[in-house]
């Protein structure tokens, strides 16, 4: 099996060359490939290069992942659709959601008891499929997808410096709830209606829809307690008709998964949704804005089976 590491120095204000630095310090596995990013997307060229190469030499490939959620993201969007691949993550990030929901690995000495194994073994993951513009543009997503407010509060927070001084203090998941209630008081709410099979829902005054396919989301929000990566669905949480106070309630009991029990926020389980909606919304993939909705356009969500294997961590 063949070792690469796709490593994103800048992740975490520059935590992903610190960890990376340290991890190739301690591996004694004698042979491995690194490649590092450059820009936004690179990640997901890197990590399709690597499988097209090993398919032609008929070799298995552990891709590990040195960075962020977005890091991670990207190379998950690269290894779709190849059998010869596992993937792996070093958690180098802000908010880290990646690590919380799946196994990751923590030590070099894991990477290399891992190696040792002749490759270890591996658990096969569903992941959610986004489809914006009639189908042009598709993501795949191993966390959560979403519109409207969370995504607004996604764009802040990677446009700003005030991220990147927390990420240098050890408090990077502190700016996604700073620019949260930054953004509370300038957010303008939407409309949204729901297609599931035959049923049809519609929510007037929306905050946000996420789609998870794990639990947590924005630097710990455990915003879909129940969302597991294996079962075979997706689960949609809509946020509606509730004022700004109760709103930054919910915030705080989301980390506990107690938001569910308010009758303004409603959970939908299934392998599928299109969403439509009332004006034009961000809309972000495992907390990467990747473009935007339009005012009428439709937005639809489909579960992966068992799309990509992820390393099994011990």
């Amino acid at each position: 099996m063949e070792l690469h590491f796709i490593i994103n120095e800048f992740a975490g204000s520059g935590k992903g060359k610190t960890v990376w630095e340290q991890l190739k310090k301690e591996l004694t596995t004698p042979s491995f490939n690194f490649s590092f990013t450059n820009y936004a997307g690179h990640a997901s060229k890197i990590a399709k290069q690597i499988c097209e190469e090993g398919l032609a030499s008929n070799q298995t490939a552990l891709i590990i992942a040195i960075g962020g959620d977005g890091t991670i993201h990207e190379v998950i969007n690269g290894v779709i659709g190849f059998s010869n691949v596992l993937v792996g993550a070093v958690c180098a990030g802000s908010g880290n959601d990646f690590s919380r929901g799946y196994a990751s690995f923590q030590s070099a000495r894991q990477i290399d008891n891992f190696i040792k194994r002749n490759g270890g073994a591996f658990q096969e993951k569903d992941c959610g499929l986004i489809e914006l513009d009639k189908g042009n543009q598709k993501r795949y997503f191993v966390n959560n997808t979403g519109i409207g407010f969370d995504a607004f509060v996604a764009y802040k927070t990677n446009n700003s410096k005030a991220k990147q001084r927390l990420n240098k203090i050890g408090l990077g998941r502190l700016s996604y709830i700073y620019f949260l209630l930054y953004c509370l008081y300038t957010y303008k709410l939407f409309n949204l209606t729901v297609q599931q099979g035959n049923l049809k829902y519609t929510y007037e005054k929306v905050w946000f829809a996420t789609v998870s396919n794990q639990p947590y989301f924005g630097g710990g929000m455990k915003i879909s307690p129940n969302s597991c990566p294996k079962d075979g669905v997706i689960e949609l949480t809509i946020v509606y008709n509730i004022s700004k106070l109760k709103l930054v309630l919910l915030f705080i009991t989301v980390f506990f998964g107690a938001h569910t029990r308010l009758k303004e926020v409603v959970q939908i389980s299934s392998s599928n949704f299109t969403l439509s909606v009332d004006k034009e919304l961000f809309c972000h993939a495992d907390g990467e804005i990747i473009g935007s909705i339009k005012k009428e356009s439709e937005i639809t969500y489909n579960v992966c089976l068992n799309s990509w294997k992820l390393a099994n961590v011990k």
